[in-house]
């Protein structure tokens, strides 16, 4: 072969090695973006449904049609009792309210890192979730490890259907599925029917003596003042917390009235984190974020 066939050749060699290394480039960096690597993708009935691992975390997405993803839950699978997210640390704002908390429901199941949570902080306590979609409930099995147990029920059903039966009362109801889902999300309709005056008072009608609901809104969002106006039409007691460093608001809803102060909070603060294992959860902080 002769020196000029020979550099040809190799030059040859060089621009496929190059494009096949670009290929595969583009292929990765498809399959990735700040939430990390796409381990599975599908569609269900009501949504589009992305999982996605960045390290040790894995996180439940949904993904509206324009291709945006909103992460629903973040689960660190070598420490899954720990909270991922702002907003979850947010909720159990309701333990300043309402504690002990012996029988909770989570409305809104995702990849059940609340699930998982509760699971390791209060091991006594009894933990139902309730989740529309079966496609999410078998995701949060296999990709989350999130399963029924001794003290732990999922449903798979409405939530307006499922509060028609007789469902007992509860310490606290964690309103996950408050949200505005992805525009073209067939659960539109069905979370606007969650955030109606008859569904509220029917939150309320579940609640035991002192029990609290915690939704999780988008403070940004426009119809959020109306949501919490709404809220305040149906529990006398209406509690605003901000949730540092996102776009989220908690808001606390009781039938005490006119409740505890900024003062009041702080001193069962104090007394929940000397006697609580909460993994990682600061109760005096979470006083601190309400709102004036």
């Amino acid at each position: 072969m002769s020196r000029n066939h020979l550099r040809l050749f190799l030059g040859m060699a060089l621009l496929l090695c190059s494009t096949v290394y670009l290929a595969n480039h583009v292929a990765k960096t498809s399959n990735e973006n700040r939430f990390g690597l796409l381990l599975h993708e599908t569609r269900s009935e009501f949504s589009h449904i992305r999982i996605r691992e960045k390290g040790s975390v894995r996180c439940l997405l949904f993904v509206d049609k324009n291709g945006k993803e909103q992460r629903q839950s973040a689960i660190n699978l070598a420490a899954p009792e720990e909270n991922q997210l702002g907003y979850a640390k947010g909720l159990f704002s309701s333990f300043l309210f309402c504690h002990p908390q012996n029988r909770v429901l989570i409305v809104g199941l995702g990849g059940g890192g609340m699930v998982q949570y509760l699971n390791h902080a209060f091991p006594g306590m009894t933990v139902e979730a309730v989740e529309i979609d079966p496609v999410v409930v078998s995701l949060a099995a296999e990709y989350f490890k999130t399963v029924p147990g001794p003290k732990t029920v999922i449903h798979t059903k409405d939530a307006f259907a499922f509060f028609e039966e007789d469902r007992g009362g509860y310490d606290a109801i964690y309103m996950d599925a408050f949200l505005r889902p992805p525009a073209d999300s067939e659960l539109t309709e069905k979370t606007t029917r969650l955030k109606t005056d008859d569904f509220l008072k029917t939150l309320q009608s579940h609640l035991n003596p002192g029990g609290v609901v915690a939704f999780n809104l988008i403070e940004r969002e426009a119809e959020t003042p109306g949501n919490i106006a709404s809220i305040r039409r149906s529990f006398p007691g209406t509690f605003l917390f901000s949730v540092p460093n996102t776009g989220n608001l908690v808001v606390i809803g009781t039938n005490e009235s006119p409740g505890p102060d900024l003062e009041a909070l702080r001193k069962r603060a104090v007394k929940l984190d000397e006697t609580l294992v909460s993994a990682g959860l600061s109760f005096r902080s979470l006083a601190e974020n309400l709102r004036p």
